[in-house]
């Protein structure tokens, strides 16, 4: 096991994807996740990573076995009234060398949790806290300030505490509150046993020859998302819809929606939609909103990273996966041996790796949504895909753009 001479102090704010993957990153060092929450596991979510994070996690020693995922093998766009848009195969392993797999947001949580905190021969595992809110950081001194009182200093503090950081006005100068997009997404997860009496409806579960897919109705100005998760014994089900129609709608992820107005604002499209949303028993209901980038993802000790850093529509569906992409940037700029003299400017080594891509996925997530804002290039799905999903890690991101480790 390395020397206590050669290891940082590292502290992470927040225990969801992006910190726990940061906590797996940086395991060659002494790792510290304070969690405002008490880390109660949710219901009605999932979120999938394409291959672009797979195969970093994979790295990290992820268990396909353990996560019970399906793969994305097919997309399948249609309109509202049904007929097929199109429908292309995925082949993620062949064309990028990794999974694109559907998660149940759980699994993937108790996964990246296991492997911060597992035990080995080589590194220490990763400490998480809960009930341990974090009230102000100094970036300057590394400090931080939590609710009990209790103050902690670090070499590094890694922000992964979401789109409503405490760590983000103290790198930035100022607080910043993400926009409404103008729209709002109605999330449920759908048991398997809940197509006994429709069993056809199941394809949508199961996928078809060529194993299971994602697929997706389209209207003007809303849509509808399903896919397999955890074993293909849930349907996720996104429903994205115009704020007017979404009366509740907040910024707040465990908000619960009314399924009546679920159901009324699909009411137009097709039989096999309108089958699914109506097995639909609790929803949760939040509002979308998009950031531009900032002008800064670090200052001091501190890096912003995840949703702390470049929230964004979910219609990439790259939130988490980008997330992970920060991560793996981390544990590339911080190897053991590196001095906590130079930390300030490892972490802006780190944000030069990240930031022209994650703001660009970003802009990609919202024109997917909104539209291309004046003066963006209108880019087309296969152009995402080889984007998105084509990155190879950090390290040969800054070796192909001349940035010096």
């Amino acid at each position: 096991m390395p020397s206590a001479a050669e290891k940082l102090n590292v502290v992470v704010v927040g225990a969801g994807i992006a910190g726990l993957a940061t906590a797996v990153a940086l395991r060659e060092h002494n790792v510290l996740v304070l969690e405002q929450s008490r880390l109660k596991e949710e219901v009605g979510a999932a979120i999938h990573l394409g291959p672009n994070a797979s195969k970093i996690a994979l790295k990290w020693g992820l268990s396909l076995e353990k996560l019970n995922s399906p793969e994305v093998n097919f997309y399948h766009e249609m309109g509202a009234d049904g007929p097929t848009h199109f429908k292309i195969p995925i082949r993620a392993r062949e064309e990028f060398g990794a999974p694109w797999l559907l998660n149940h947001r759980v699994d993937l949580h108790a996964e990246l949790r296991r492997l911060a905190t597992r035990e080995d021969d080589l590194t220490a595992p990763a400490v998480v806290r809960t009930a341990s809110r974090v009230e102000r950081i100094d970036p300057d001194s590394g400090t931080l300030y939590l609710a009990t009182g209790e103050t902690i200093t670090a070499d590094v503090i890694v922000a992964a505490d979401g789109i409503h950081s405490v760590a983000r006005a103290a790198v930035i100068g100022s607080d910043l509150s993400a926009k409404p997009s103008g729209h709002s997404a109605y999330r449920a997860l759908i048991p398997r046993s809940a197509f006994d009496d429709q069993p056809d409806l199941l394809r949508y579960l199961d996928g078809d020859a060529s194993g299971t897919g994602f697929c997706t109705w389209m209207a003007k100005d809303r849509r509808l998302v399903a896919y397999p998760c955890h074993g293909a014994t849930y349907l996720n089900i996104v429903a994205i819809v115009p704020d007017r129609e979404a009366k509740d709608s907040k910024e707040a992820w465990h908000a619960a929606g009314s399924i009546d107005e679920l159901l009324a604002s699909f009411s137009e499209f097709c039989d096999d939609a309108k089958a699914i949303l109506r097995r639909v028993d609790s929803c949760a209901l939040w509002q979308l909103r998009e950031q531009d980038p900032l002008s800064t993802w670090t200052k001091g000790r501190v890096i912003l990273i995840g949703d702390a850093a470049h929230a964004m529509l979910p219609h990439q569906g790259q939130g988490g996966g980008q997330a992970i992409e920060d991560a793996e940037a981390l544990q590339v700029v911080l190897p053991l041996g590196t001095t906590p003299a130079s930390i300030p400017e490892r972490l802006k080594v780190a944000q030069e790796i990240r930031y022209e891509r994650a703001s660009l996925i970003q802009g990609y997530s919202r024109s997917k949504a909104l539209g291309p804002r004046e003066g963006e290039k209108v880019v087309n799905a296969q152009e995402y895909a080889a984007y998105n999903f084509g990155y190879n890690g950090a390290r040969e991101w800054a070796e192909s753009h001349g940035i010096q480790l």
